[in-house]
């Protein structure tokens, strides 16, 4: 069995983000030349940037065919566009619903499905980085806008202390937001319980 993510939405948003960023761009044109300084102009730069690129990696999630999450009888393959993993049945500690901010990919989802691992180092031997599988200009433009990305961790491979410092700050090992599960985190949860329960 195999959920894809939501694909509007993740369209939608990179569409959202994409206007903010022009808007932040066009809006020093319509202000007064003195009352705009150089910091607020450089800030601006910097955010019409960092929405152009996260509208980047949505707008190539919302197009990415082989992205969703896969069952099988030995756990869940997570292929969510930026990365690619495996979680077996037998790591999984608990699940839950998280509503804190994770990272820019969490926008557009009122939550996010939370995973407590019972052992990090068997799903940091399966986890890869990957670019989402579309063709085109956008998906050359992104390994250049990737490296902008890093900085908020959006792609940045996880190692122990970086999962041990996550389930700190948001309780869970592995978050993982509504668009990329195709619908709510917890109608997700009783999905996985419900094939747990069947597979056993």
């Amino acid at each position: 069995m195999r959920i894809t993510p939501n694909h509007p939405r993740l369209r939608m948003i990179a569409l959202s983000c994409w206007a903010i960023g022009a808007w932040v761009v066009i809006q020093p044109g319509l202000l007064s030349v003195q009352t705009l300084s150089a910091a607020l102009a450089a800030s601006g730069a910097i955010l019409a940037s960092i929405m152009i690129a996260v509208g980047i990696a949505f707008w190539l999630i919302g197009n990415d065919r082989r992205a969703g999450v896969a069952f099988d009888r030995k756990g869940l393959l997570l292929n969510l566009g930026p990365s690619a993993s495996f979680v077996a049945w037998d790591n999984i500690a608990t699940l839950g619903i998280c509503q804190r901010y994770s990272n820019l990919l969490a926008l557009g989802s009122s939550s996010q499905l939370g995973i407590t691992l019972r052992d990090p180092a068997a799903y940091l031997q399966s986890y890869e980085t990957r670019l989402p599988a579309s063709q085109g200009p956008l998906a050359a433009a992104v390994r250049v806008i990737e490296r902008l990305l890093r900085h908020d961790r959006v792609a940045q491979e996880p190692t122990v202390a970086l999962i041990a410092a996550r389930r700190r700050r948001l309780g869970y090992d592995i978050v993982i937001p509504e668009t990329q599960l195709g619908g709510s985190a917890r109608a997700f949860i009783a999905l996985i319980d419900a094939y747990r329960t069947n597979r056993g």
